[in-house]
């Protein structure tokens, strides 16, 4: 099974650079038609609800004081968890 951070690297290598939030946003859609789709989870994260919007705190603590937009590391490497 995938974890939030796998999950992440798909999106950041089909969408590109994107905000934190949207990132988070699109990890939870993913999740949940998963859900409906498969009828199983795609990650076993947590995903959290915070006042902005769906949180998974392993990915936020990641990049938690890097403002700007999320970006997938040089070199085709995967997020560090």
């Amino acid at each position: 099974m995938a974890n939030a951070f796998d999950v992440a690297d798909y999106i950041l290598v089909k969408q590109g650079a994107i905000s934190a939030m949207k990132l988070q946003k699109l990890i939870y859609y993913s999740q949940a038609w998963s859900l409906v789709w498969d009828d199983e989870p795609l990650f076993n994260n947590k995903i959290e609800a915070w006042a902005n919007g769906p949180v998974v705190r392993d990915l936020y603590e990641k990049h938690r004081g890097k403002p700007g937009r999320m970006r997938r590391p040089q070199g085709g490497a995967s997020i560090k968890r």
